[in-house]
């Protein structure tokens, strides 16, 4: 394992380059696209897991942190989606050159399954392993904020339902923090518009793990898509159960599989 520092246009991207502990012929690389704020924290564990796995069966993998998110360069306000993608095809061409691949597989968990779709359009993708992906980005939005507002009532007890004041105090008006993570206007206007588009597979499999019906709604006019009933079972908005193993052994087991064979 490498840590890299990678300059995006003077946006410092902070990697972890795995190449394969065994040598064989395995034609795309692998980039893991995180989702957001919290949830990449609770998808970390999974991505060390799945990222050392894959390396272990002989596929060159990178991980890495979107600008204004982990221990890449700007404060979480700096994040927006546009940027992000645009980091993951930066980061997406240095794993290109660092593997000798000819094709990549782009992965990512929820949001982090929309980064991926959206940047594949401008890369060399063969596959698209999508996890547990979204339907609608207002409704998303929306999700986080009850999150946010359930771990505040959590946090406070009695005295968050009883006092107006409190919650101002703590959810003034215009607050752009959810879940310890600011997500600015502009960010949110992305995301919405972004799954007003219909999703492409740009030319690649497209593999979907879902059980929900308006996704594989959303996903079943793109050529080429294959849907696995493969579900996580976790809550990723929540800190419930935050320092235990969130592995889900299906999503392992499916995505390893599809590379056994190259």
């Amino acid at each position: 394992m490498t840590p890299l520092r990678l300059n995006n246009n003077g946006r410092e991207l902070f990697a972890l380059d795995l190449p394969p502990q065994q040598r064989r012929a395995v034609a795309q690389a692998v980039l893991l696209c995180n989702p957001l704020g919290h949830e990449a924290i609770r998808a970390q564990r999974l991505y060390r897991v799945l990222g050392d796995r894959l390396a272990a069966s002989g596929v060159h993998v990178m991980r890495f942190d979107y600008f204004g998110s982990g221990d890449s360069a700007g404060d979480d306000s700096a994040f927006d989606l546009h940027g992000a993608v645009d980091d993951t095809r930066a980061v997406a061409r240095a794993l290109l050159q660092r593997s000798g691949a000819a094709r990549l597989c782009l992965l990512g968990l929820r949001l982090g399954a929309e980064i991926a779709q959206l940047a594949a359009g401008a890369l060399p993708v063969g596959r698209l392993i999508l996890l547990e992906p979204l339907a609608d980005g207002a409704a998303y939005l929306q999700q986080l904020e009850h999150a946010h507002d359930a771990e505040l009532a959590a946090a406070f007890g009695p005295s968050w339902s009883g006092s107006a004041e409190l919650r101002a105090f703590n959810r003034p008006p215009g607050s752009i923090d959810l879940l310890g993570c600011a997500i600015t206007a502009p960010c949110r206007e992305q995301i919405v518009a972004a799954y007003r588009k219909p999703p492409h597979g740009a030319g690649a499999q497209v593999l979907v793990a879902t059980r929900d019906d308006a996704v594989r709604a959303r996903w079943a006019a793109v050529p080429g898509v294959q849907f696995s009933d493969a579900a996580s079972g976790v809550d990723w908005t929540t800190s419930d159960s935050l320092n235990a193993t969130l592995v889900p052994p299906m999503w392992l087991e499916v995505i390893l599989r599809t590379f056994a064979n190259g």
